[in-house]
């Protein structure tokens, strides 16, 4: 599939996060139990979520990852013990949607990276993956579809 790169202009979104340090190796553990884990308050809470899991990237130094699994709530939510509310940014982001295994994704994120400074570009706060296909409900890895925000000015 060709990428194909825009910058879009977003509203801010309140959501609900848990911020944690991974390694690669143990990424995909890692956010598999805390969307669970989100995803069990918001429900307890009475509401749902407005929208699909996300991981904000606040931190890649070397083999660690500063991470937040989050799910957007339709209005601010007050958070609990390790989740925190938290609010996705407004503004220009450049985008990209990855169609496929989310082994695939280093290289989009390379490919936006270099559209990003071919544009004049520069990132502008921490980026951000949508989940929009649920791997449990579609195991046909080549329809997953991931969009990627990265702030930009």
């Amino acid at each position: 599939m060709k990428l194909e790169f825009k910058t879009i202009e977003l509203a801010a979104q309140p959501y609900l996060g848990i911020c944690t340090a991974t390694t690669m190796d143990k990424l995909a553990e890692t956010m598999g139990s805390l969307f669970g884990e989100v995803y069990g308050y918001i429900q307890q809470s009475g509401q749902a979520p407005a929208g699909m899991p996300f991981t904000i990237y606040h931190s890649m130094e070397g083999d660690t990852l500063e991470i937040e699994c989050g799910m957007a709530v339709a209005s601010p939510m007050a958070g609990a013990d390790r989740i925190r509310a938290g609010e996705l940014p407004s503004g220009s982001m450049a985008n990209v949607t990855h169609m496929g295994p989310y082994d695939d994704l280093p290289r989009t994120w390379a490919a936006l990276t270099e559209w990003i400074k071919s544009q004049g570009l520069e990132g502008a706060g921490a980026p951000w993956e949508v989940y929009v296909t649920d791997p449990g409900a579609e195991p046909d890895l080549s329809k997953w579809r991931t969009d990627i925000f990265f702030p930009v000015r």
